[in-house]
């Protein structure tokens, strides 16, 4: 009896091979630099499986921003819905879970806040993740203003935006290795601590 032809079809293992590949590519490679051909050759796929599944490197960048936004956001609930802890150390757990989660995935974080400009589909993701941080905070803030744990000040959203583009581009001069104090994701939680608590409830980071 004659074998069946087997059927084409999108394959898991292609597709996580060049997840992968392009992971470990950026930590060496800028995107601006980086071609499909360096793509395949790290992964081991053909070019007819690559484009069975992306359509083009950056499409692959927007994929593997997609697959670590998810995580961001569960990883640093807690700093917003903080339960029966201060504010200072819910922040100071969330800034640090959200440094451990950017330095795994360092060379793509480089990767998108350099080249998203170019890129609209990475500019709407990266915006869209900053902008779901941004609106987080903001509810906080209205919160702990109404409270009466934070004194009233600049328009709410405006200031939690002005943070979170804060800490986003101190992420980034710390991994491009630009400035001598900020030299890696561990030095930045501190600083990052003090300036959201100082700025928020206008008083010193309590320890």
């Amino acid at each position: 009896m004659p074998r069946r032809p087997r059927k084409r079809g999108r394959r898991p293992k292609t597709y996580a091979a060049v997840l992968a590949a392009t992971s470990s590519l950026l930590e060496a490679v800028p995107l601006a630099e980086l071609s499909v051909a360096q793509i395949l050759t790290a992964a081991a796929v053909g070019r007819t499986s690559f484009y069975e599944h992306f359509s083009s490197k950056d499409d692959v960048v927007v994929k593997l921003l997609r697959s670590i936004s998810v995580e961001v956001a569960e990883e640093i609930e807690p700093m917003f819905e903080r339960g029966e802890r201060g504010p200072d150390e819910a922040f100071r757990d969330g800034i640090s879970k959200l440094m451990r989660i950017s330095s795994r995935n360092a060379a793509l974080l480089v990767a998108v806040t350099e080249e998203w400009p170019a890129v609209p589909e990475l500019r709407r993701i990266w915006f869209r993740l900053q902008g779901g941080l941004t609106a987080r905070l903001a509810e906080t803030i209205e919160r702990d203003r109404a409270a009466g744990i934070a004194p009233d000040g600049a328009d709410s959203e405006a200031l939690a935006a002005s943070l979170i583009w804060a800490a986003e581009r101190a992420f980034h001069i710390a991994m491009i290795g630009d400035h001598p104090t900020l030299v890696d994701q561990d030095a930045l939680v501190e600083p990052l601590v003090q300036l959201f608590v100082g700025t928020i409830y206008g008083r010193p980071v309590q320890r």
